[in-house]
């Protein structure tokens, strides 16, 4: 091999090894430790790629320790198979308006679609990933949201499905469905979900992975500017001030309510950007959004 070829190969093997050792830090910082991660089901839509990287990135997580638990949503998914249908979606404030028809949308696609292709997806890139899915309604307990139909908010999570298959080394894969007191079946916003069971598993960190590289202020301005890390405070007070996208609500109140409930961090990150996860988990600088309390 000439001296030039050896001399790039040298310095690209060396590259890895400095990511390695700026890693090995992080890395026994992180095991033992648990994550939730809220997936959304817009990076579904790419399975070729992002939903790939994704799968990997948990995959080395859990090899090397972490506790991860993947919570995700199916908004793109119920939308596409609700005009299939003939049904129109609605929203109000970031949540779906949810009639018995809906939920059958919400059902299929959740459970029938995004759930199994996303273990498939983990499973492939070595995470033992199983999805709890049917189980739902034994892991969270609603109390329904009035003037939406049959959506709910989180009122008890019962850990003990998804600790069960943490402690027996597998992936956790949840979807958003609860039950009610009486037993009936609703919809639940996904980012709710992985703050409920964040603070219910005591995780040490929940991220929010997105279509946007994290918060802004001024979001729709040409002064928008991404915040690297912001505190809780400043946090309520962006979401009470109204300056926050109907997308993004349910996130920031999501962050909220697992800060308050006693998990570490919390982040938002760009799930469009390959190896977000582990860029935040495992680098020094980390990328997207921090919340801290």
């Amino acid at each position: 091999m000439a001296p030039a070829a050896l001399t790039a190969r040298l310095a690209a093997a060396q590259g890895k090894a400095r990511v390695l050792r700026e890693a090995l830090p992080w890395i026994n910082r992180w095991a033992g430790r648990t994550l939730v991660v809220k997936y959304g089901g817009s990076a579904m839509l790419d399975r070729s790629a992002g939903t790939g990287t994704f799968a990997a990135d948990v995959a080395l997580l859990h090899v090397v320790g972490v506790r991860v638990v993947v919570v995700h949503g199916a908004g793109p998914q119920i939308s596409a198979l609700a005009r299939r249908r003939g049904l129109v979606p609605a929203f109000v404030a970031g949540r779906r308006v949810t009639d018995a028809a809906m939920l059958d949308v919400v059902r299929s696609a959740l459970l029938d679609e995004v759930n199994p292709q996303l273990v498939a997806a983990l499973l492939s890139a070595g995470a033992p990933a199983a999805g709890v899915g049917r189980e739902v309604g034994e892991l969270l307990t609603v109390t329904p949201v009035p003037g939406l139909g049959l959506v709910g908010t989180v009122d008890r999570v019962a850990p003990g499905v998804v600790t069960a298959l943490l402690d027996a080394g597998r992936v956790p894969v949840v979807a958003g469905i609860g039950r009610d007191a009486e037993g009936s079946e609703h919809n639940i916003n996904a980012d709710e979900v992985a703050a409920a069971i964040a603070v219910a598993l005591g995780a040490d960190k929940v991220v929010y992975l997105t279509d946007v590289a994290g918060l802004y202020t001024d979001f729709t301005t040409p002064n928008a500017a991404l915040l690297s890390r912001v505190g809780l405070s400043e946090l309520r007070r962006l979401l009470t001030g109204g300056g926050l996208s109907d997308g993004m609500v349910p996130k920031v109140a999501g962050i909220v309510a697992a800060l308050d409930g006693g998990v570490a961090s919390a982040h938002l990150l760009d799930g469009r950007v390959d190896h977000a996860l582990l860029l935040e988990i495992f680098t020094d600088d980390g990328v997207g959004t921090m919340v801290t309390p």
